[in-house]
């Protein structure tokens, strides 16, 4: 054999769409999935993930006492709360990749740990600077859930049952935002008094101090890239810097069009609630009671979207994994478009019914995005993929977007910054899914070029 025979292993193994992971494997049951991988990951994540969410919805509800308590404006207590999302946004980056280098179950454990004091410090701040840092660790404490948990996940469990192993995943953040505000409007409403918003915050605390230790007691750390491993018996490698890991990641085509589609779908997911309460009170009586009703009732269509699209993905995978991002793409066309007709409506019936089909296309979408990116990232710098993600939905559309759609508010109300604001963002964002859908099968197949050279 020469030299010219001999293949380089510097250039990607791209495999035959038969030798996909789970590109033609039956199709295991929701609970054989589970068994395989084991409970813990599933019975850890979901209600830790939950109460992330439902922390954060319930400053949202507890937002006027506290604002009155302590004599700030709203404006103010708004930039102190959003300093969290910073902090669990930004964070992400290096919580992944220290996850990369310690056992994950540890960081888990301790996040669930800084969580439950930061509820604390939140119960009994003195002044708003003691709130201001309860709030930063808070986001702190969050900061490791989508890189630690959405790797677990995918290194956990079988690729044939990943969608809806991830789809069980999503769907806890919208079961926070259903139960945030009635639990904390409810306790406060039960302590009453002015201080009643403390309580809320102490309740909170309970059962993230009890998840963070089922957490510390039953999870299991799986095996890095398991899932991939077992069909080609070769090795995640060693983990590798955050730069280097950056770099290999934004060569991944289908990747990169990700991030672009959902940076500029954050400018559509950051304006619509806000906008939308806004739209409901002043033109449509609605107290912040009846919005928290409105907006807690919402969020089970969509958990129950995301069910089935999980189930979705895993049947159209195996065949045919670029109708996944047809699926996207389609559903943030639709969610512009729902959006857009709805508010236009004199009565609010048929505008409350168009929000909550847009939210389940937005959550549709949304599901579709966490297994895809497990699909086409390889496993060692998979971690830090899912931390790089939220970086672009919240500088990209969460930050940029509240601003300019606040500015188009201010000036002409909430019904037309929705109008200017969701058709941009959701159409730009549904064309780079669907154009992105070509890259889809080569990047599935270059990801575990890593492996097939070790095997």
């Amino acid at each position: 054999m020469t030299a010219a025979d001999v293949p380089d292993s510097s250039e990607p193994v791209v495999l035959p769409d038969d030798l996909l992971p789970g590109a033609e494997a039956t199709e295991p049951g929701l609970l054989d999935t589970l068994r395989h991988g084991g409970w813990s990951i599933c019975a850890t994540a979901i209600p830790l993930v939950a109460l992330e969410q439902l922390t954060r919805e319930a400053t949202t509800t507890l937002a006027p006492d506290i604002r009155d308590y302590f004599g700030i404006s709203a404006a103010f207590l708004t930039a102190m709360a959003g300093l969290a999302g910073v902090a669990l946004t930004v964070g992400g980056i290096p919580m992944a990749w220290l996850a990369d280098r310690v056992n994950r179950k540890h960081l888990v454990v301790a996040s669930g740990a800084l969580g439950t004091f930061a509820l604390t410090l939140a119960g009994l701040a003195q002044d708003t600077w003691q709130l201001l840092v309860a709030y930063l660790l808070t986001g702190v404490a969050a900061a490791y859930s989508n890189p630690v948990f959405l790797s677990m996940l995918s290194d956990a469990y079988p690729v044939q049952g990943r969608g809806r192993i991830l789809s069980l995943h999503a769907m806890a953040t919208p079961l926070g935002q259903a139960l945030g505000p009635a639990l904390a409007g409810g306790v406060a409403g039960l302590v009453g008094g002015p201080q009643a918003w403390r309580w809320a915050y102490f309740a909170l605390a309970v059962p993230y101090a009890l998840a963070a230790l089922a957490a510390a007691v039953f999870l299991r750390e799986p095996g890095r890239g398991r899932a991939e491993h077992q069909p080609f018996s070769g090795t995640a490698g060693p983990p590798v810097g955050i730069t280097q890991a950056f770099r290999q990641m934004m060569r991944v085509k289908t990747f990169v069009h990700m991030c672009v589609g959902i940076g500029v779908l954050g400018l559509a997911l950051a304006t619509l609630p806000l906008q939308m309460s806004i739209l409901l009170g002043d033109e449509y009586g609605f107290d912040a009671s009846a919005r928290g009703v409105v907006f807690s009732l919402a969020q089970i269509p969509v958990i129950a979207a995301m069910i089935i699209t999980g189930h979705h993905f895993d049947r159209s995978y195996r065949r045919h994994p670029e109708r996944i991002m047809h699926l996207a793409g389609f559903a943030m066309l639709a969610f512009g478009v729902l959006v857009l007709a709805g508010v236009w409506f004199p009565s609010v019936w048929p505008l409350l019914t168009f929000y909550v089909l847009a939210c389940m296309c937005s959550g549709v979408a949304l599901t579709a995005v966490n297994p895809l990116i497990a699909s086409v990232t390889p496993p060692r710098v998979r971690t830090q993929a899912f931390a790089i993600l939220p970086v672009f939905t919240f500088l990209m559309g969460g930050f940029l977007g509240s601003v300019f759609a606040g500015f188009v508010a201010d000036s002409f109300g909430p019904r037309m910054a929705l109008t200017v604001v969701m058709p941009i963002s959701a159409f730009a964002a549904g064309y780079v899914f669907l154009h992105s859908a070509r890259f889809l099968r080569p990047d599935i197949a270059a990801a575990l070029s890593e492996l097939t050279r070790k095997a």
